[in-house]
């Protein structure tokens, strides 16, 4: 479910997403983002529309899961015209009854430190 979810949320598919979300989810990345309940969902694929050809996601390595928590590693590649960036983070997302309840993104911002350190 959770990675059925991510990939529906990520292709800016909102009606997939929003079958496999919970009406009362929250989806938060960092201190800079909230989302909340289905109409949030649809501003997240919204946000992933816009990117895009800008951006793709991925998910890499062994996914964990413990009690309804799946923890997913992530990378982010954005692509710009001189180049691109990576992010690499962590995607962790709770799951009750067959849809997702809860998605909290931890990203490294690393690579961007790097560039513009």
């Amino acid at each position: 479910v959770a990675t059925a979810w991510m990939a529906a949320v990520v292709a800016g598919d909102v009606r997939t997403a929003i079958a496999l979300s919970a009406p009362s989810i929250v989806y938060t990345t960092g201190q800079a983002r909230r989302y909340e309940g289905h109409e949030g969902i649809h501003d997240i694929a919204s946000d992933f529309n816009r990117l895009a050809g800008f951006l793709t996601v991925s998910v890499e390595g062994e996914i964990l899961e413990d009690g309804g928590v799946v923890a997913l590693r992530r990378i982010e590649r954005y692509t710009v015209p001189s180049g691109g960036i990576e992010i690499r983070g962590c995607s962790f997302v709770e799951v009750e009854d067959g849809v997702v309840t809860r998605w909290a993104d931890y990203k490294s911002m690393e690579s961007i430190d790097v560039i513009f350190g």
